[in-house]
C-alpha cells in the first residue's frame, strides 16, 4: 500500500511540476504596454534559403498603436533619391521603383491576444494588396520600452524579426 500511495504522490508532482513548466512557457502580453509611439530599431527579412537581410534600419520607421484599437505603421529607408522633378505626381520610372521598394505605409485596427498574438486589420496601404487584408505578428517581447515581433509571412517572401524602442 505503502508503494501505490507513494507512486500516485510522485505522479502527481510531477504532472504539477509540468503544469508549471507549461505556464511559464506561455507569457502573457501586457496589451497596455503596446499602446503608444515606437522607432524602428531593426527589420531582419530571413529567405527561404537562409539569407538574411536588414530591410530597414535604425530611424527607418514609426508605428503607432492607439488606446482606441487603431495603428499606423510607415517605413522609409533614408537612401530613397530625391525626384528630379521635385513633383511627386512626375517620377520616373526608376524613382517611383525606388520609393515602392524602399518604403510601406499601412494603418488600420489592431487587437491582441494573451497569447502574443497581433492581429492587424489593414485599411489601406501603400503597397494595395494588403488593402482591407488581415495579417498576424507574433509578440515575441514586450517591455516598457521595447517591442519585437515575428512576421511569418513578409512581402518580400521569407519571415521577418522586428524591433521598436519606446519613443520618448
Amino acid at each position: 500500500m505503502l508503494c501505490i500511495t507513494t507512486l500516485a504522490m510522485l505522479c502527481v508532482g510531477i504532472a504539477l511540476t509540468m503544469t508549471d513548466a507549461l505556464a511559464q512557457g506561455t507569457s502573457k502580453v501586457d496589451t497596455t504596454k503596446l499602446v503608444g509611439d515606437w522607432t524602428l530599431v531593426s527589420v531582419n527579412n530571413t529567405f527561404p534559403d537562409a539569407k538574411t537581410v536588414q530591410s530597414f534600419g535604425p530611424n527607418d520607421g514609426i508605428m503607432v498603436f492607439g488606446a482606441n484599437g487603431r495603428f499606423v505603421e510607415a517605413l522609409a529607408r533614408p537612401d530613397i533619391p530625391n525626384f528630379a522633378s521635385n513633383n511627386r505626381n512626375t517620377g520616373s520610372s526608376d524613382e517611383n521603383k525606388a520609393v515602392v521598394q524602399g518604403s510601406v505605409m499601412f494603418f488600420g485596427t489592431y487587437t491582441v491576444s494573451e497569447d502574443g498574438t497581433l492581429t492587424l486589420h489593414i485599411e489601406r496601404s501603400t503597397f494595395p494588396n494588403w488593402n482591407g487584408t488581415v495579417h498576424t505578428r507574433t509578440i515575441t517581447s514586450l517591455t516598457a520600452d521595447e517591442l519585437k515581433w515575428h512576421n511569418p509571412l513578409a512581402t518580400v517572401g521569407g519571415t521577418t524579426e522586428t524591433t521598436w524602442k519606446r519613443t520618448r
